[in-house]
């Protein structure tokens, strides 16, 4: 059975990150395998850490690749915020990956190959589609257009174009074809601090201090949807890619710590309350130097 492992994180993140992923199965790599690494760095911000993941866990991926006899990859695309290049190294991410001397990559820039989706064309990494392993690092935020941010919309930035506004309103069908065309081996969740409300950058903070890990995205995703306070089954592109055959909305094992008493209600995006408690973000996002 699908195993979705939930670990309560306290002071030693990277410890409870190998917990997570050794109760979800390990990692499954020898070496010479390509792994790569995709964290969310959507912004070059990161207020009260609730909206990029957390680089103690980028760290604990690194050093778990390398026990395995492997050299990690860490990826992410432009966005309309910014290039990748910039992102990360604004938000500081690049110093970090300098000291541990391991590669970044902009996957706007790498050779790319066409596929068509909800009628319209999108670019693909071929990074992304020939890498041996792929390592999920998302973050659990709420996400205005897809209600929640998980493991599958991290997934988006993996294609090449910076403008990805113009897929908005087909993400129901991007997103689970996305999923089924890169491989996602293990996901890991950072719910430590997450985000609710106006997400996926202007959100406002909800501390769960949690950390969950899987080998099935879509359970991951389910799994996490849940602890959010909503129905898997009503988020559609989840329960799209169930129905494409990328994983389990249903069906898994819970293992590691008690979680029933991490089961909250996050705001949702736009909805008056947020909208007033977002101002404070808007804030340290757009206009704090």
């Amino acid at each position: 059975m699908v195993k979705v492992a939930l670990v309560k994180a306290g002071d030693d993140t990277q410890a409870y990150v190998r917990r997570a992923v050794d109760l979800a199965g390990g990692l499954q790599i020898k070496p010479g395998m390509k792994v790569v690494i995709k964290p969310n760095v959507c912004n070059s911000k990161n207020p009260q850490g609730m909206v990029l993941t957390d680089f103690a866990i980028v760290e604990a991926a690194v050093k778990m690749v390398r026990e395995k006899g492997c050299e990690p990859l860490i990826v992410e695309s432009d966005n309309i915020a910014d290039t990748a290049d910039t992102r990360v190294k604004e938000s500081g991410l690049m110093a970090m990956l300098e000291e541990w001397k391991v590669p970044f990559l902009n996957l706007s820039t790498d050779e790319c190959t066409l596929y068509t989706v909800a009628g319209t064309e999108i670019m693909i990494p071929k990074t992304m589609t020939g890498a041996d392993y792929v390592i999920n690092l998302a973050k659990m935020k709420t996400c205005a257009h897809t209600t929640v941010t998980l493991g599958i919309k991290n997934l988006y930035g993996c294609f090449q174009e910076a403008k990805k506004s113009r897929l908005h309103k087909k993400l129901d069908e991007v997103l689970p074809f996305l999923a089924k065309t890169i491989r996602t081996d293990m996901t890991i969740v950072d719910a430590l601090t997450c985000m609710e409300g106006n997400g996926p950058v202007v959100g406002n903070p909800r501390r769960l201090g949690v950390i969950v890990a899987g080998t099935d995205v879509v359970a991951v995703d389910s799994f996490c949807i849940g602890l959010m306070g909503f129905k898997p089954e009503e988020i559609r592109h989840v329960a799209n890619a169930a129905r494409l055959g990328v994983g389990q909305i249903n069906g898994y094992e819970v293992v590691g710590d008690p979680w029933e008493r991490f089961v909250c209600h996050f705001e949702h995006p736009y909805s008056m309350r947020a909208n007033i408690k977002s101002l404070g973000a808007v804030r340290d996002v757009y206009l704090k130097r």
